[in-house]
């Protein structure tokens, strides 16, 4: 008798621990910094979007506990916090915490931008004509919440922008390129999407650096957090999460332009560039 209750005990144990290990693993985390909204009000729009992960893995409702982050603090609390299996990462958070966190890239989910994408220094037409003219003057913009990948990637490590410009971070949209017209401030980052808006109004801005292209954003396996079975789950979602007519009209709903699998590979010239 004393035998059968260890044993029943040690397989209770073994149980424990497994869903000890399990909780969290198939979290799922979006970290978009400067991106507009909030963390609170992404909740129930991102929801179908985390049911339609959960229905393609064949994993029982309400497995991910999936969370929005607009601000870098906010995604780095969470995933310290949460230790979730999955992420979908803006590049600077990838490339920065790549390595910490054992990021294994198994995916790319084009949200806010896309394969090919860049990022763009502006300034108002006349005023500027290179980098070293700006220096000590303001930047405002809603991307500046990643500096490290400012400084190493999109200025090929030429400059620091927190040193280089007097930076004025903001969270609306359109507020750099209005107030860089309107003579509040020099010069502004912006995307593409910002960039064809810019052009369709008419401001008096012109291109004065960019990046180069970008990939999307890349949906990494935290190999700290996440199960081995899990991800192979996870690879099959992300290949099929806007294929067919649901998963079409999911994805423009929740402003995503297009997912589809991936590896390292597909980011190694982003690394090159970042550097160590």
């Amino acid at each position: 008798m004393k035998r059968i209750l260890i044993a029943i005990a040690i397989l209770i144990g073994t149980v424990g621990a497994e869903q000890q290990a399990r909780a969290g693993a198939r979290d799922l985390v979006i970290c978009m910094p400067g991106s507009p909204g909030s963390t609170a009000g992404a909740r129930a729009y991102m929801a179908p979007f985390f049911r339609r992960i959960e229905s393609l893995a064949a994993w029982p409702a309400n497995t991910i506990n999936g969370s929005f982050h607009p601000l870098y603090s906010g995604c780095m609390s969470r995933i310290r916090a949460a230790k979730p299996g999955f992420a979908v990462l803006s590049l600077g958070v990838y490339l920065e915490q790549r390595k910490r966190y054992k990021m294994r890239v198994i995916g790319r989910v084009d949200i806010l931008y896309g394969a090919g994408s860049r990022l763009y220094l502006v300034v108002k037409k006349g005023t500027y004509t290179s980098l070293a003219q700006l220096q000590g003057k303001q930047l405002t913009s809603d991307h500046l919440e990643e500096t490290m990948f400012l400084n190493k990637v999109m200025f090929g490590g030429k400059i620091d922008v927190s040193t280089h410009f007097k930076l004025r971070k903001v969270r609306a949209t359109t507020k750099g390129m209005r107030d860089v017209k309107r003579g509040r401030a020099d010069a502004t980052i912006i995307n593409d999407q910002q960039l064809q808006l810019m052009k369709q109004r008419g401001y008096p801005l012109v291109v004065l650096h960019k990046s180069p292209a970008l990939p999307g954003a890349p949906l990494v396996a935290l190999g700290s957090f996440a199960l081995r079975s899990d991800i192979n789950k996870m690879k099959k979602a992300v290949g099929a999460m806007c294929s067919g007519a649901q998963g079409k009209k999911l994805c423009r709903t929740t402003g995503i332009n297009g997912a589809r699998r991936a590896t390292d590979a597909s980011y190694a010239r982003m690394v090159r560039l970042f550097g160590k």
